[in-house]
């Protein structure tokens, strides 16, 4: 029997496939933030979906979301609350702030003909390039029609002057005639054709690993179960994560350019529960003035909860991963 809110583009495709698509496309932040709220056993076979997927183009994309979004209106969603139900677990999940900017980007995906739709799939470097020698008038349109981030991203990437002409007149922007964005939207959609035909990559073990990298100590278990199905890709998977062990073991100079980054409170509460040896790294990577500072804030810690040590963890491995993307840092892979 055919699912009468299943998309033409998406027809055939497994539901699992569909769902790891759904969480790449969603980001890795909100992805992992619905994880916390699923038993391991799902969050195992969507990670293990993930690393499966090559690559998608945008309309199959778009197809899986509109199809998220309407099976999120239907009692086919959840039997037991339908799109209420999906509300109220994405609002528990991720809190009101970002469930509602998720539930809205859906709404506004089912619209497939929507003006500059399809800017989502543009780097932003490119997209300034096509865009650059438009007036800041239609610069400023175009943004105002993209999620903050991706305005943001374009905006960077333009000549200072023009910069501050599109803030300008997207601070004073008042209503413009539909027409109007329609035509500047059918334009740049032509100029971009090129660049929308081209396939983009969605999954992969990178993606799980940095999805597992951000869930703590419960990303081990997911791993270890991964590693009992598929002992190869369990391997790949752990090759491209960094965890807080790799940081302790990288040269003493690499640490101490990670302190730089990071509050030494935050650095304190990461190391709370670790051993004297790991507390002895840390040290020998600090000056002896950053010492004393480390270990004044350290004594003052009474209860620590496991949470935030987790989370003061995950700003030191966020600073270091940062610092080994821009290359300050070389992290060897055994």
């Amino acid at each position: 029997m055919e699912n009468p809110l299943e998309h033409e583009l998406t027809k055939g495709m497994p539901m699992l496939q569909k769902v790891a698509t759904f969480f790449v496309l969603i980001g890795e932040e909100a992805t992992v933030k619905i994880f916390q709220h699923l038993p391991r056993h799902i969050v195992e076979n969507i990670s293990t979906a993930i690393t499966q997927l090559g690559s998608i183009d945008k309309d199959t994309s778009l197809a899986i979301l509109e199809e998220f979004h309407l099976y999120t209106r239907t009692k086919g969603f959840i039997s037991s609350g339908g799109y209420d139900y999906a509300k109220d677990l994405l609002y528990k999940s991720l809190g009101k702030s970002d469930a509602d900017e998720i539930l809205a980007k859906l709404s506004k995906m089912q619209l497939a003909s929507q003006s500059f739709n399809y800017l989502d799939a543009i780097n932003p470097k490119q997209l300034a390039d096509f865009i650059k020698e438009e007036s800041p008038q239609t610069i400023a349109v175009i943004l105002a029609h993209m999620n903050a981030n991706g305005a943001a991203d374009v905006l960077n990437q333009l000549d200072e002057d023009v910069k501050v002409k599109v803030t300008m007149q997207m601070a004073t922007i008042k209503d413009v005639s539909p027409d109007v964005v329609r035509t500047i939207s059918i334009v740049l959609e032509k100029k971009l054709e090129s660049l929308l035909s081209s396939i983009v990559d969605v999954g992969g073990v990178k993606v799980v690993a940095d999805m597992l990298n951000r869930m703590g100590p419960k990303s081990q278990d997911i791993l270890k179960n991964i590693n009992g199905v598929d002992t190869a890709l369990a391997t790949k998977i752990k090759e491209n994560m960094f965890v807080f062990e790799d940081l302790l073991a990288l040269d003493k100079d690499d640490i101490m350019k990670i302190l730089q980054n990071v509050e030494m409170a935050e650095v304190a509460v990461a190391m709370k529960n670790a051993t004297e040896d790991d507390l002895a790294v840390v040290r020998s990577a600090m000056s002896q003035r950053a010492s004393d500072r480390f270990q004044e804030e350290f004594e003052m810690l009474t209860k620590v909860k496991i949470k935030d040590i987790e989370s003061a963890q995950r700003k030191m491995l966020d600073a270091a991963q940062k610092l080994i993307e821009e290359g300050v840092i070389e992290r060897e892979v055994e």
